[in-house]
């Protein structure tokens, strides 16, 4: 039987009142290149039995624009599925890693919000990534980079009877970095 799977995403600036933020964050626009990663139709008898399914890579651009200078910090709000990516239907996990991020046109680094130390691009439950220049948060007007989806299926999730659409859902957040 056929299957069809997505996952989706929303861009969404932090509200003011859900976290008290600068007004500079609040202003700062984010914005997708596309928001919606559909991996199309699968048929069962296309996976070997007993083994989970890789879905493949999809890459959607993120940018952010803000009126003036300010810390660049964001998080993707989502069901958690692990400590390292979220739900995709009952029985599979779409992870998320940002690249090649830039700010205002110059390559940056990322880190996680609460531990510089942290250094890397992928944003997992719970977690929040913040850009670094020369190992401190940075401030700039405009950010963008890469967002890779990596999305995987158990065996289990395959053994559909009727078409079944799998889906995963969340959405990018800006937030306060101070």
């Amino acid at each position: 039987m056929p299957w069809s799977v997505a996952v989706g995403f929303g861009a969404f600036g932090l509200l003011a009142g859900l976290l008290p933020a600068p007004a500079s964050a609040a202003s700062c626009r984010l914005s997708l290149s596309q928001p919606l990663v559909d991996y199309g139709s699968l048929r069962t008898g296309e996976q070997p039995v007993g083994q989970g399914v890789f879905l493949g890579k999809r890459t959607v651009r993120l940018n952010v624009v803000c009126p003036e200078a300010s810390v660049i910090a964001l998080r993707f709000q989502g069901v958690a599925m692990d400590g390292q990516g979220f739900r995709f239907g009952r029985q599979g996990s779409f992870r998320l890693t940002l690249e090649h991020p830039q700010l205002d046109g110059k390559p940056v680094e990322l880190a996680q919000l609460h531990n510089h130390a942290d250094r890397g691009g992928q944003l997992q439950p719970g977690q929040s990534l913040v850009v670094l220049a020369g190992g401190l948060p940075a401030k700039g007007r405009t950010f963008s980079a890469q967002v890779q989806v990596d999305t995987w299926l158990s065996s289990a999730a395959t053994a559909v009877r009727d078409k079944t659409t799998l889906e995963g859902n969340g959405r990018f957040e800006l937030v306060p970095a101070g």
